[in-house]
């Protein structure tokens, strides 16, 4: 079903404003611009199965702004976006909350190269596209400890709990977006889990899941 801009900001306020999260209307411009550029993109390169604006406004945008109520975000936060890929989450977190300072990272060039494009058309500061797999970036000394927090969307994160728990400061966190929550044998080395945070979509498109871990105790 296709929006025309009005349309879909009205759609946007009112499926944020269910679950208390507001917008302003200054950010408003912002998705929309995203999601014509995102469809754009999406035929030449695999962005999103997804085509329906609405489906995309709903299992994209507000689930990926639903991780406010985990993420508790101040002018000094620095959130890395862990196989970013089209940029979900960190993209529409940081269109509600400007002041965050993001860094994308994405092993495929391609995938990057969209990121740098809609990063610079859309004019957004303090956010950074490193096109790299996790375990090399981990190893770079410049980002160890140097995040509050990182979220993880559609990636396998299974194998890299060091490497995560390497990126963070002492108190950061860890945010899975997930459908289910976390079977009880799913481990990360240096991670502990503190909670989990369930919710249902708008419009009966699914049932999600934050999971929220923290650096262990040694």
């Amino acid at each position: 079903m296709e929006h025309d801009e009005l349309q879909f900001e009205k759609s946007l306020q009112s499926l944020a404003a269910e679950f208390s999260i507001s917008i302003h209307d200054s950010s408003v411009s912002y998705f929309w611009r995203y999601l014509s550029e995102l469809k754009k993109w999406n035929r030449a390169i695999n962005l999103t199965a997804i085509d329906d604006d609405r489906e995309i406004l709903v299992k994209h945008f507000i689930d990926s702004i639903y991780g406010l109520k985990v993420i508790d975000i101040n002018s000094e936060i620095e959130l890395l976006d862990v196989g970013a890929g089209a940029g979900f989450p960190a993209l529409p977190l940081k269109f509600v909350r400007p002041q965050l300072s993001v860094e994308l990272l994405e092993p495929s060039e391609k995938k990057g190269a969209f990121l740098r494009y809609v990063v610079g058309s859309l004019g957004l500061q303090d956010v950074t596209v490193a096109t790299a797999k996790l375990e090399d970036y981990a190893g770079r000394g410049n980002v160890q400890g140097r995040f509050d927090y990182i979220v993880v969307r559609a990636f396998k994160v299974d194998q890299f709990g060091v490497a995560l728990s390497t990126l963070l400061k002492p108190d950061g966190k860890l945010v899975l977006y997930r459908a289910e929550k976390v079977p009880r044998s799913f481990e990360l080395v240096g991670l502990a889990l503190i909670k989990e945070v369930e919710y249902e979509l708008p419009a009966r498109y699914g049932h999600r899941v934050l999971s929220v871990y923290s650096k262990a105790l040694r």
